[in-house]
């Protein structure tokens, strides 16, 4: 004898779909965080320019950690360093909330040393290579958007060390001993007279400086193109 299934009618059908689209679980508090923190670290490594990046988590979560009828909300608390952040969630249904600890191993592609590095070398192109490497703040470090061209160590760097933000500065304009031009301007007159510089000095930096006419030490603002501007 032959069987058939008998198929209930397309609008008890439709319910059924419905009825199990309901049921399925809520967004975990896991998954709200794990994407609350890859997306605040990769908006930092954009911001730095830093392509190429590779992300893992560990998250820590409270005790007493319960479901959550609702989608859960993270935001950041504490995201100064990737190695060790917190992030607060909250239930929206019922009102509970707790913290979690995460702990994201960063690499990107950053700026290296491609040779050893003297201090107060000024860096260019072939100076700087492109390798991955760990990332404990995003900002420190260089990308290839924004090479650090034309900055100096403020101490020796390593071949294939990173080139951070803290340890290179802008090279020194002028040179303590060094004769300089004094340019004062007012009312569209500009009036020049040969100066010496007192200490080295980096574009924007105030320093002393010797008039050599009048005999007068005065002090200066260094410009783009290493003339002084009297501030006295």
């Amino acid at each position: 004898m032959a069987k058939f299934t008998i198929l209930p009618p397309a609008a008890t059908l439709a319910a059924l779909l419905a009825a199990g689209a309901c049921a399925a679980p809520a967004q975990t508090a896991d998954s709200a965080v794990s994407r609350a923190a890859e997306q605040l670290i990769r908006q930092r490594l954009d911001e730095a320019g830093l392509a190429r990046a590779d992300i893992k988590l560990q998250l820590l979560p409270p005790r007493g950690l319960p479901a959550c009828a609702a989608p859960w909300r993270a935001d950041a608390v504490d995201s100064r360093a990737f190695s060790r952040m917190r992030f607060d969630v909250s239930c929206p249904a019922d009102g509970w909330r707790g913290s979690f600890i995460v702990r994201a191993a960063v690499t990107a592609q950053a700026a290296v040393a491609a040779r050893n590095l003297r201090a107060g070398e000024v860096l260019r192109q072939e100076d700087i290579g492109w390798e991955s490497r760990p990332v404990a703040e995003a900002a420190d470090l260089f990308g290839q958007a924004s090479p650090p061209l034309g900055l100096a160590p403020r101490t020796a760097i390593a071949a294939g060390q990173p080139l951070r933000r803290r340890q290179l500065q802008a090279p020194a304009l002028v040179k303590r001993g060094a004769e300089v031009r004094i340019v004062a301007r007012q009312d569209g007159i500009e009036v020049s007279t040969a100066g010496e510089a007192l200490a080295d000095g980096r574009q924007g930096e105030t320093i002393r400086v010797r008039n050599l006419a009048s005999g007068k030490t005065i002090r200066g603002r260094v410009g783009a193109d290493g003339a002084i501007d009297p501030q006295d």
